[in-house]
Order: structure tokens, then C-alpha cells, then sequence
């Protein structure tokens, strides 16, 4: 597991992430994608896994646990947690991809393993997460993460391409909530 150094917020800044958090509803992760929308995001990433061995993975999450906030942990490291959580890091290659989606601070974490990592650059990560960003901010998600899942496909058929046909499926297609 990584280590994550905790942020350092005054008291004031502490007190206003503890009660963005608590004041975050629960069903508003209901208002962000609708069930067939989830289903319509799996079913995308379902066809990008059949050109690649990598396995594509995504986590929405409402708000963090209370052990988070309490040590002021980063949502980069809650990201980390679930990449583990989800098992996303058992592929033969280490080359899991996930997306984290934390709505309290509206931030997305895309988590790679290190196979992954060393064949994309940090600027397209990036920018990645910025299309994300955009899309969530203009309430219109599910086509931001298929744009996303669209080019991550072709970089990674290039570096990780499917030889079998009937390559096992490790994590679960559907977008999971925290």
C-alpha cells in the first residue's frame, strides 16, 4: 500500500471538509448516473476489455469514512484503497486502470497500476481527469468516462493487446459504490 502524508488544514478548513462531508447526501450519487446509465457505462467498458488484457474499473464514493477525515488523509490515498478493495491490481500484466470519483470534494482520482503508469505519461492522466471534470460539470458523466474508456482502449490494445478470446474477467464492469 502507498503512503500518503496527511493534508495539513487549519482548523477552520478541517471543520469545513468534516461538514462538507457530513452534509453530502447519499442519494445525490443516484441524481449523478441513473441505473441504466450505470449499466450503459459497464457494458462500454465490457467492450473495451475484449481489446486489451488491462481491466478497466470505476468507484464512486459520497462522501469519505470517518477515519479519513479524522487524519486528514488525502482522497488520492481513499482512490488507493479502493483500487486495492476492488482487486483492480490482479491482473497478470499489472495493468489495472481505476476511476474514483469522490462527490463531497467533487475530485477524481484515476489509479494505475505500474504497468500502466509507465507506459502513459503524467499529462495524459491529466488530461484525462480534466474531461472527466468537465463532463461531471456540465451533468453529463456517463459520456465523459466513455470518452475516457474510448482512448485509454487505444493505448492500451497498443501496449497490452487481447491474443486469447476467452480472457477471464477480474473486476466487475459495473461502476461499484462506496
Amino acid at each position: 500500500m502507498k503512503r500518503f502524508k496527511p493534508l495539513k488544514l487549519s482548523f477552520f478548513e478541517h471543520t469545513g471538509r468534516i461538514l462538507r462531508h457530513w452534509f453530502t447526501p447519499s442519494w445525490r450519487l443516484k441524481n449523478l448516473l441513473s441505473h441504466d446509465q450505470l449499466e450503459a457505462i459497464a457494458q462500454h467498458i465490457e467492450a473495451s476489455e475484449t481489446q486489451h488484457t488491462a481491466e478497466i474499473a470505476i468507484a464512486l464514493e459520497t462522501r469519505l469514512p470517518w477515519s479519513y477525515l479524522a487524519r486528514q488523509a488525502h482522497s488520492r490515498e481513499r482512490a488507493w484503497a479502493a483500487f486495492s478493495k476492488m482487486q483492480v491490481w490482479d491482473t497478470p500484466d499489472n495493468n489495472g486502470v481505476l476511476m474514483y470519483f469522490l462527490l463531497a470534494e467533487r475530485r477524481i482520482e484515476i489509479v494505475a497500476d505500474r504497468a500502466c503508469a509507465q507506459v502513459i505519461d503524467e499529462a495524459q492522466w491529466k488530461a484525462w481527469v480534466h474531461t472527466l471534470h468537465t463532463a461531471m460539470h456540465n451533468n453529463d458523466l456517463v459520456s465523459g468516462i466513455k470518452e475516457v474508456v474510448t482512448e485509454l482502449t487505444l493505448v492500451l490494445e497498443k501496449h497490452f493487446p487481447q491474443l486469447e478470446t476467452n480472457q477471464e474477467n477480474r473486476v466487475s464492469n459495473r461502476p461499484q459504490v462506496f
